[in-house]
């Protein structure tokens, strides 16, 4: 509380001549700045409110699991991951209102076990970025960036109930009420998700079933120059010991986040926001998670400024961000400045910047890019980008009793190109890409406490192409994208075989959603190709899991206009797939659903 007062009476100054008002800011994720000089040059996927809630997802972890093209990896009662253009999972940023949400209690830093703290029905719209970001945001934004925009209070007051119950005994529960009007907004959002679960893995010979249960609260209170809130989130999965045997094992986490925003106009040229964020976790684990798990503390302190200058604009933006394991008093701590300028010229677009970046263990490094578009008479758009990435290992890998503290950053470098036309039927795009990594951290797959079990290894290679095609016919509303990606590894060395492990080399999406009146339907068709698995641990692929198709439908109908039915068939073939070893994919699932808006 001590930290966070001075951060209190800093806000309260910077808004002590704030117009008042329910109305909310929204970066452009891609410039992290709401108001860019230029059109979109990297791959950018974009989603809403409503695109999420066509999903039937009950959970963050769903709504991902509907775009393929970011590699979701969720087994039952195993920990998620997600792989964006073959790279590894910690080397994907995720942001929640544009500060960071990856899990620092994780082994390597990726968002991991984080994933389960979004609460779905607060999130105001999504944004994918494919390609590296890190100058803009810093490490872990290797090969991608998610980020997530929270809703604040509407004018006016509402409240909605929204309740599922599906197969699997799942139940899913979410209450959100605002109430907002010039003198400023406050939101609540309660959500909850009970299922029995499914047997997870298949070396279990017993008729028993793993539950999962995860329940996330948030307030939310401000203006349109200043907001905060807190958030509490818990977490408890079942999971099977090694062999598949069943003695109780639990892993329940708990995690609780206060962030604090503002933002002040100081003239037409000079804009400037402050965020802060402390995040607290920890997680117990074993037989009815008796085994005590170590604290954690993340806390971020960003501050972003837009200067206009002659029709371009100058980002500038200072970061202070601490990682801790207040149990074992570990601490990596790191202070960063980026600049990055953006401006039209003619028919060219061009962007470009540089962050440094000042460790306390790997001392001081500097990461930059560049990006250029160019517009065609015809109507078609040329990009192209150039970026530089550095990812410091995690606490976990660096001081845990297996832990390595010779480890040294991984760095990449990262080329793309791409060309996107808009037609009187629609768009098509196509972006070619290529991702170069060194000092990859690996796992040699034993634990031997007191012995290094990380390392740097070799490097991850990954290149690849990404096609999407859109168009509306008879009011049918049809997306497809297929990506082709080849990621390689090499440890110590030896380049492996295969592809990179649980990274299909061909996946294709297909999307199709009408409306008649009041009923809307979504079918979603998706197709992996064969990957395989790291049984050994050691990065290089030995195990083959096939490949599969999935079809997922959902429906909902508005009996007026508060109330709402929904219908969801996930699997709706009931495939029987595997996406890691050894652990068992939900069947078929189907939900019935209704959304009541007072």
């Amino acid at each position: 509380m001590q930290k966070i007062l001075p951060i209190v009476t800093l806000v309260a100054s910077l808004n002590a001549n704030a117009v008042l008002g329910p109305i909310p800011i929204y970066l452009n994720t891609e410039y992290r700045t709401d108001n860019p000089v230029i059109g979109s040059i990297a791959s950018t996927l974009s989603f809403n409110a409503d695109d999420i809630k066509a999903t039937g997802a009950n959970t963050f972890l769903d709504f991902l699991a509907t775009i393929p093209s970011i590699g979701l990896i969720n087994p039952q009662g195993n920990i998620p991951a997600v792989f964006i253009r073959g790279g590894n999972s910690e080397h994907t940023l995720f942001l929640v209102d544009g500060v960071s949400a990856n899990d620092i209690s994780s082994p390597n830093g990726a968002i991991s076990n984080g994933l389960l703290s979004i609460a779905l029905n607060d999130i105001e719209k999504v944004e994918i970025i494919k390609g590296s970001g890190s100058v803009l945001y810093g490490s872990s934004a290797i090969v991608g960036i998610i980020s997530i925009t929270t809703k604040k209070g509407a004018d006016g007051k509402s409240a909605t109930v929204s309740t599922k119950f599906g197969t699997h005994n799942s139940k899913t529960y979410a209450l959100s009420a605002s109430s907002g009007n010039k003198n400023g907004f406050v939101r609540f959002t309660h959500n909850k998700y009970t299922t029995d679960g499914i047997n997870a893995k298949t070396g279990d010979t017993t008729d028993e079933k793993d539950s999962i249960s995860n329940q996330t609260t948030q307030i939310k209170a401000g203006n349109e120059h200043f907001d905060v809130s807190y958030l509490e989130s818990r977490n408890k999965t079942e999971y099977d010991g090694f062999g598949g045997t069943d003695t109780g094992e639990l892993g329940d986490r708990k995690l609780n986040k206060i962030a604090i925003s503002a933002n002040k106009k100081f003239n037409n040229t000079w804009k400037s926001k402050l965020s802060f964020v402390q995040i607290k976790s920890k997680r117990n684990s074993g037989t009815n998670a008796n085994t005590i798990g170590d604290k954690f503390k993340s806390t971020s302190i960003v501050i972003l400024n837009d200067i206009n200058l002659d029709d371009s604009l100058l980002n500038i933006g200072v970061s202070k961000k601490n990682d801790e394991n207040t149990t074992d008093n570990q601490k990596l701590s790191n202070k960063e400045i980026f600049v990055h300028w953006q401006k039209n010229i003619g028919t060219i677009d061009i962007n470009t910047g540089v962050r440094h970046i000042k460790h306390s263990r790997f001392g001081n490094k500097n990461i930059y890019n560049i990006g250029i578009a160019k517009y065609l008479e015809n109507g078609i758009k040329l990009t192209s980008s150039y970026g530089t990435a550095f990812n410091a290992p995690s606490l976990e890998r660096i001081y845990s009793s297996i832990g390595n503290p010779d480890l040294q950053p991984e760095t990449s470098k990262d080329i793309e190109l791409g060309a996107k036309k808009q037609h009187s039927w629609g768009q098509t795009s196509i972006n070619i890409y290529k991702n170069k990594m060194k000092n990859r951290i690996a796992y040699d797959g034993t634990y031997n406490a007191g012995i290094p079990n990380y390392f740097n290894s070799g490097e991850l290679n990954a290149k690849g192409v990404e096609l999407f095609i859109n168009t509306n016919i008879q009011g049918y509303n049809i997306s497809f994208n297929h990506d082709y990606n080849k990621s390689e590894t090499t440890n110590n060395g030896e380049t492996a075989k295969g592809q990179s492990p649980r990274r299909p080399k061909n996946t294709s999406n297909l999307t199709i959603n009408k409306e008649y009146g009041k009923f809307h339907f979504n079918v979603q068709i998706i197709k992996k190709s064969s990957s395989l698995d790291d049984t050994t641990y050691d990065g290089l692929g030995d195990s083959k899991l096939k490949g599969y198709t999935l079809v997922n439908l959902s429906s909902n109908y508005s009996l007026n206009n508060k109330v709402k039915i929904s219908l969801n068939i996930k699997n709706a073939f009931d495939k029987n797939y595997t996406t890691v070893t050894d652990y068992n994919q939900l069947g078929r699932i189907i939900e019935l659903g209704l959304d009541y808006q007072f």
